[in-house]
């Protein structure tokens, strides 16, 4: 049954294997059945040095390797530092550092597949730990028997042939073949998760219901047909739904993002996690709806910094999503032609600055209507200005050394240009060439950020002028 399952699971091809064996019971009945069945195997292991013992373990899986005369490869990395460099559990360390080691070895020798031992029990298991950890559909569906693409690599799928065979049957297995599994003591340490759920919640479950493992494994199959089609619907809406994506960050459109149903929503910005963190797992409900609510309620900041080293921040009508170390380009913030540039801004009509943006200006009627329109403002690239208070021409221009601005909420008081967009965080790159608007030599709009105080609009405003910064 066993050798069926690899069978119809790991398509044969004359490439080789990469199979991830700690020498436990899953792992070694699987060097076992590859190696009968001819594939061409490369054995790794890899050390995660948390036990005094793991040193003769790994030699213990060598000796596996060379008895079926098939190559050895061994890696080693340190889990507690990883764990706490990067705020994880040890588990998920020892994980991020396993996976990332046989990919590296697959694609070093152009591997057709990584393989691990995950089984039936396995799966039940996650699925638990997933719904106590608050989880959607993919949750729900646990882990795949063939995953392409994957957190690790888009050409290499991840296999794990005995997903759909349990423990039980996997014992008997290395009964009948003489193998001798390595005992691994951390399985009975109940300060794991995985563990606590194995030994104690299972059973308290059966209890409850005679069979729920056959339930929960039989309820992820009929789930990941579900979310596979609905991974492929997000799957199409990627390719064309951004507005930008590169390596470093991804920006969405926020009017047409939030057009889109929230189910959708919340798969895309996983998307992006995916997208810019593919070794980043924990993508909790929390860390989603945050993206989210910040998407349909910008903060004054106009930036957040998420979970995984991802941040995202607001600019023109757009939600650039980034990793820390990435530089959004220049061109996703409204920039001056040069340091030096004037431009100026006819009403009605419009200035045009580089990269496709544009600031459109004309007047409308005020009164309550305006009034409320400008309070109620969204988008900080737009604005309602007092235009019986504005004196043409109104021009754009860099800042100034010294120069002084009054924003509006500080009661007419002013402070230096320099520091206002330091509160504010604007990105320091972008500052120098920033465009302000003047109005005889005063500054009266930091577009995105803050009218001048001497040009906000009340209920009796008679005359208002509307701008628009946006991008074409």
């Amino acid at each position: 049954m066993i050798l069926e399952h690899i069978k119809r699971i790991l398509p044969k091809s004359d490439r080789k294997i990469v199979l991830g064996v700690s020498g436990g019971p899953d792992s070694l009945c699987l060097v076992d059945g590859l190696a009968r069945l001819a594939y061409p195997v490369v054995v790794a292991h890899f050390n995660h040095c948390l036990r005094p013992g793991a040193g003769d373990e790994a030699r213990q899986v060598e000796r596996v390797a060379l008895s079926w005369g098939l190559p050895f490869l061994l890696g080693e990395g340190d889990v507690r530092q990883r764990a706490q460099t990067h705020s994880l559990s040890i588990e998920e360390a020892a994980r991020l550092l396993r996976y990332q080691f046989l990919f590296k070895q697959a694609q070093n020798l152009k591997a057709g597949a990584v393989v691990v031992g995950h089984n039936a029990d396995d799966q039940v298991e996650t699925i638990l730990m997933n719904i106590l950890r608050g989880t959607g559909l993919a949750g729900l569906s646990g882990m795949s028997p063939y995953s392409l693409p994957n957190p690790w690599s888009e050409t290499i799928p991840l296999v794990r042939p005995l997903l759909g065979v349990w423990r039980e049957d996997i014992l008997a297995y290395c009964r009948e073949q003489n193998l001798e599994p390595i005992h691994d003591p951390s399985n009975a340490d109940t300060t794991f998760f995985r563990n606590r759920v194995r030994r104690e919640l299972l059973p308290i479950l059966e209890e409850y219901r005679p069979g729920v493992r056959r339930r929960l494994w039989q309820m992820s199959r009929i789930l990941a047909g579900d979310q596979e089609a609905l991974e492929l619907t997000v799957d199409q809406l990627w390719e064309d739904f951004p507005a930008e994506r590169a390596a470093g960050h991804v920006a969405f459109d926020i009017e047409e993002f939030l057009s889109q149903p929230k189910g959708t929503q919340r798969r895309l910005i996983r998307k992006c996690f995916h997208h810019l963190r593919p070794d980043f797992t924990e993508i909790s409900f929390g860390v989603v709806e945050q993206a989210r609510r910040f998407m349909a309620h910008p903060p004054q900041s106009k930036e957040a910094d998420l979970a995984g080293r991802v941040r995202i921040t607001f600019i023109g009508g757009r939600a650039y999503f980034a990793a820390w170390e990435a530089d959004i380009p220049l061109d996703a913030w409204p920039q001056m032609p040069h340091e030096t540039s004037r431009l100026e801004l006819p009403i009605p009509g419009a200035a045009r600055l580089p990269a496709g943006w544009r600031l459109q200006a004309k007047y409308v009627k005020g009164g309550s209507a305006a009034h409320v329109q400008a309070m109620q403002n969204a988008n900080p690239y737009r604005a309602w200005l007092n235009a019986g208070e504005t004196r043409s021409p109104l021009t754009l221009r860099n800042r100034r050394p010294g120069e002084r601005f009054a924003p509006l909420g500080m009661e007419g008081r002013s402070m230096k240009v320099a520091d206002f967009m330091i509160n504010e965080k604007i990105p320091r790159q972008t500052r120098q060439k920033w465009p302000l608007l003047i109005s005889q030599g005063e500054v009266i709009w930091v577009p995105g950020y803050r009218l001048a105080h001497s040009v906000r609009v009340t209920e009796h405003t008679e005359k208002v002028l509307f701008l628009s910064l946006y991008r074409e």
